[in-house]
């Protein structure tokens, strides 16, 4: 079964939310509206009728050219495959003005951000998480450590980032071979760089010591989060309250394990070989899409990518895409 959803914007920036009437399955959870594809409908004819008797918004014939695709992603269940592909929608005032839960059901606009707080259906986890996280994570590359010059690189490479327009794009500070105390030292400063200009900053190596310092969140490798199962642990056990949670992964096994530790978003690599492993054979996109819809997981593609498919990642069942050698 194809479904189509509608992510409506208004000029605030603010998400349209229908909820699920009480009685129904995941009955007062939160959802953007839409519905089934029906036999020989379009998906963009799909989503204007949807929105016509769900919401009473009455869309011009040329509607399809206003529906900008967002995210594809399939799930399997015993009995049915589901596959839901979102659009965007940018609506102006006039619009909002006349929308009404025409089956009953409330409606509310919310950022982003906020949409996290409520009551949502599993299968909009990756959605949601494309609305409100980058689409595009810069890690930096093997900077040595050797003196006040091997931070200054590094900086300047955040500084350059913290100037790039028409990217929505976070860092990811990761330097294995720095010294703990210099890393630290230098995440403070690459932080006090990327809050000026709102860029989310994620951290990595020890947890204790980058929880201190205060950034956006952290990237776990799969052995951490390894330990953290082994000991019981989840994300609440070893960050503070508001940061965020990735773990590399490479399999079907380390995307469960990411999950099993409450992760946020996992990175799945390669999807393509890569320089830094030159001997890693790409998954490639159907095998890196296999997994990533098998788990309800928010999924970053990495490996041999460029910023520029992100479109790419996201028909693949993606939020986004990560690199070194190609951002």
């Amino acid at each position: 079964m194809r479904v189509v959803v509608a992510v409506c914007r208004n000029e605030l920036g603010e998400v349209l939310l229908a909820q699920r009437a009480a009685k129904a399955h995941l009955g007062g959870t939160w959802e953007f509206p839409g519905g089934k594809v029906e036999t020989g409908e379009s998906d963009e004819a799909a989503l204007a009728r949807e929105l016509r008797e769900e919401v009473g918004l009455d869309l011009p014939r040329s509607a399809a050219a206003l529906f900008q695709p967002l995210l594809t992603r399939q799930f399997n269940y015993p009995d049915r495959s589901l596959t839901i592909v979102a659009y965007t929608l940018a609506l102006n005032a006039a619009q909002c003005a006349l929308l009404q839960g025409r089956e009953g059901q409330a409606l509310r606009w919310e950022k982003p951000e906020a949409i996290a707080l409520l009551p949502t259906p599993a299968a909009n986890a990756p959605l949601i998480a494309a609305l409100r996280w980058p689409s595009c994570w810069h890690i930096t590359p093997n900077f040595a450590f050797n003196d006040s010059a091997s931070e200054r690189a590094v900086l300047d490479w955040v500084a350059a980032r913290c100037t790039l327009s028409g990217v929505n794009h976070g860092l990811v500070l990761r330097l294995p071979q720095w010294p703990l105390v210099a890393y630290v030292a230098l995440a403070k400063r690459a932080l006090a760089l990327t809050e000026v200009v709102g860029l989310p900053l994620l951290l990595h190596g020890d947890v204790r010591a980058c929880a201190s310092v205060g950034a956006f969140g952290f990237h776990a490798s799969s052995s951490q989060a390894l330990q953290w199962q082994q000991q019981a642990l989840s994300k609440a056990d070893v960050l503070p309250t508001g940061y965020c949670l990735a773990v590399a992964t490479h399999g079907a096994d380390e995307l469960a394990l990411a999950q099993a530790v409450a992760a946020d978003w996992a990175w799945l690599s390669p999807v393509l070989p890569t320089p830094s492993h030159p001997d890693a054979a790409g998954l490639g996109w159907p095998a890196w899409a296999a997994l990533a819809q098998a788990t309800t997981l928010p999924v970053y593609a990495l490996g041999g990518l460029r910023q520029s498919q992100v479109a790419q990642a996201r028909s693949h069942g993606g939020v986004g895409v990560a690199g070194i050698s190609g951002f």
